[in-house]
């Protein structure tokens, strides 16, 4: 039997220490905060959507490396997470393809965990970050892993510290100065699935507004090719824009931002009207509320606060009435819910995000997540550089990972 130590008790690192104590490894976790899987219960607004049907790497995960994803999703899948979870008595509930536990509680996934653990005979020490690793000297010998409550050895090491994201402010960074620390090559971590601060005034009186939308972020430098795209509910918040369309397209603004470049966002509020339909539609609006107020001519069709805005900004009052003298200003009005542009000029900070971009490059681990520099370390997680998309794609690349961390630690005695 060997010893396998974990730093880090979120997703990742608990499904690492199940897979490597299943096949006789002596498993300890050091968790700095104070207690495992905090992570997880926060998961899904607390039902935790841990995995989804609807699968498709390219179109779920981002990264500098994404093509070799493939390779480990091809040994532990989503259906072999339903399997996981399903052998340890939980009921899996698909909604349309994002996965749940029945139960609609992120706190079954945790005890499916812990209880593993407990069962397994696996060591848990929490509030215990970690401060330096001293890996073997010339490959032989142990790691010396020094925390805040004395030093640990271990034959093999798994690092699955996490991210910043969603943790408060510099906690959570630790995971990548360990890294950086051992010689890996981290792409910088910033924040994703993460709100867009805008820079308008009016956001305070559109703040709690919910709506279906479109929206595309337009980022100077990449005109050419076409703007990334995201439809669904959008939230108005009293300093921008919220909601998982948003979320998704946060990782483009954050890189776009960092870079020095301008991000504008421009919001379609009637996407569910064909394009080839719009000039129609906008016709018969006219012609339907001609003689009414203008409030009238945008009744129905948006958020009440939304449709005040934008008469306010193509210089219309509540009160005016649709006819000839105002049509042109009508018209302008009606394009403005197809293409209202906003300026994005921050995210929120990574406290806010339900994930991070970046992380420890792909060229530094084999197929089997071992560093390629330091034999028996292996890394897992949002430690990597792979963000995936809002609907349990994280988490599948947690239980992903962590089981070919867990798997492969445990092989290599």
């Amino acid at each position: 039997m060997g010893k396998t130590g974990i730093v880090g008790g979120g997703a990742s690192g608990l499904m690492a220490a199940v897979c490597a104590a299943r096949r006789g490894e002596d498993v300890t976790v050091l968790e700095s905060r104070d207690r495992i899987g905090k992570k997880i219960l926060a998961t899904g607004n607390g039902k935790c959507n841990l995995s989804n049907r609807d699968f498709q790497i390219g179109r779920d995960y981002r990264g500098h490396s994404t093509d070799r994803l493939h390779r480990y999703f091809s040994r532990f899948c989503v259906e072999d997470t339903v399997l996981f979870f399903r052998e340890r008595g939980m009921l899996i509930a698909d909604r349309e393809g994002y996965l749940y536990p029945r139960c609609g509680q992120a706190s079954a996934v945790l005890e499916a965990l812990a209880g593993e653990l407990d069962g397994l005979g696996v060591v848990t020490v929490c509030d215990c970050p970690v401060r330096h690793i001293r890996p073997p000297r010339g490959g032989r010998g142990s790691f010396r892993v020094e925390t805040s409550q004395g030093d640990f050895s271990f034959d093999r090491l798994i690092l699955a510290c996490g991210s910043p994201a969603g943790n408060r402010k510099r906690e959570g960074s630790g995971g990548q100065e360990l890294a950086r620390e051992l010689g890996l090559f981290c792409h910088e971590m910033l924040p994703a699935l993460v709100q867009l601060r805008c820079r308008e005034g009016w956001y305070q009186r559109l703040a709690g507004v919910r709506c279906p939308a479109g929206i595309s972020l337009h980022i100077e430098g990449d005109e050419a090719g076409s703007p990334p795209y995201e439809q669904g509910e959008l939230q108005l918040t009293d300093y921008g824009i919220s909601g998982i369309p948003v979320f998704q397209l946060s990782r483009y603004a954050s890189q776009a931002l960092r870079d020095g470049r301008r991000v504008r966002a421009r919001i379609d509020f009637l996407p569910e009207i064909p394009r080839e339909d719009w000039v129609p539609f906008c016709l018969e609006q006219y012609r339907i509320c001609e003689g009414r107020t203008a409030l009238q001519l945008g009744n129905g069709l948006v958020h009440k606060k939304v449709a005040q805005l934008l008469l306010a900004e193509c210089g219309l009052k509540d009160g005016d009435r649709v006819d000839r003298r105002t049509k042109k200003k009508v018209f302008a009005f009606l394009d403005s819910l197809r293409r209202f542009e906003t300026e994005v000029i921050a995210t929120n900070p990574t406290e806010n995000a339900q994930v991070c971009m970046g992380g420890v490059s792909f060229d530094e681990v084999t197929d089997d997540l071992e560093s390629r520099r330091i034999p028996g370390l292996f890394l897992c997680g949002e430690m990597l550089d792979v963000d995936g998309r809002c609907g349990g794609y994280n988490l599948q690349w947690a239980w992903t990972s962590g089981f070919i961390a867990g798997t492969s630690a445990a092989r290599t005695r």
